[in-house]
């Protein structure tokens, strides 16, 4: 609850800086009506989950429910989790905090496409969303959701959305530490961008050709700042360049299978890369999110 307090004291500077007293009234009303109905549309949300998906328990679906609970053990984090997997999710999986709840779905296709990777791939996804819970990445929706309301939100989004494209790369890395595997970490990436017959052909030389292209084109990049997520290519070359940081043998195995121009592309994208590891030098810490 304390992002709501704190847009709530945001949004009261604002209403007293701009319209006094019929500002603050007005605004006390906003958030009354937004906080109330999101609220009822969460606790509606759940309970039409309850009746229509199948939630991970450990009797539903044990292996899943088992990874969950270690990578909850292993991030540290011990708040409530509904998880749910149906037959349609936007995205193959996401997420939601908010009011207290918390909700993860997962779409039923990928869940079993995943767990027939092996256990590495599933680590990935889940350890992607539990990081993206524990950093708190969401406490900022509530306040997101008065701004829509007092359609203030146009003139605030573009400073928030290189602040979400962060935390994708921040939990792309926690999903990796996870999985403990760059080869399967890779895999999902290419998956959740071609599907999942054709993601095992993605050429990892192609991939990163693409990644260098959309990182020195101008309006590839000018595009991104409209984007809430970076490129899905740039998050595959940034997983990488971080396990060069973290595990640098993984990076080397992956050097090793590149052919001669996708060693030159990685080598030129190790170079701009912000966590500036070039293969066979000392690894660095990775950053943790707040």
């Amino acid at each position: 609850m304390g992002s709501v307090w704190t847009g709530f004291f945001i949004f009261l500077i604002i209403a007293m800086t701009a319209g006094g007293g019929a500002g603050i009234l007005y605004l006390l009303l906003a958030i009354l009506v937004v906080i109330g109905s999101e609220w009822l549309f969460h606790r509606l949300r759940k309970a039409e989950l309850l009746g229509r998906a199948i939630k991970v328990t450990p009797d539903s679906f044990p292996e899943i429910h088992a990874e969950i609970a270690e990578l909850r053990r292993r991030l540290d984090y011990h708040r409530p989790i509904d998880v749910y997997i149906l037959d349609e999710v936007d995205g193959k999986m996401e997420v939601t905090s908010m009011l207290g709840t918390r909700v993860l779905l997962i779409k039923g296709e990928f869940a079993a496409a995943l767990q027939e990777d092996g256990p590495a791939s599933l680590r990935f996804m889940l350890g992607n969303f539990i990081a993206w819970l524990k950093a708190r990445h969401g406490r900022l929706a509530l306040s997101v959701l008065i701004l829509d309301y007092l359609k203030w939100l146009a003139f605030i989004d573009p400073w928030m959305l290189p602040y979400r494209r962060s935390a994708t790369y921040t939990c792309d890395q926690f999903g990796y530490l996870c999985a403990e595997d760059l080869y399967a970490s890779l895999g999902v990436l290419a998956r959740l961008a071609v599907g999942r017959e054709m993601g095992p052909r993605v050429s990892p030389t192609g991939v990163l050709e693409q990644a260098q292209q959309a990182s020195r084109r101008p309006l590839s990049r000018y595009a991104e700042l409209f984007q809430s997520e970076p490129h899905l290519v740039k998050r595959y070359a940034n997983l990488v360049a971080f396990a060069g940081a973290v595990m640098p043998a993984d990076q080397e195995r992956f050097l090793a299978g590149l052919d001669e121009k996708g060693r030159r592309i990685l080598r030129d994208l190790l170079i701009r890369s912000p966590h500036r590891q070039t293969p066979g030098s000392r690894p660095r810490p990775a950053a943790h999110p707040g």
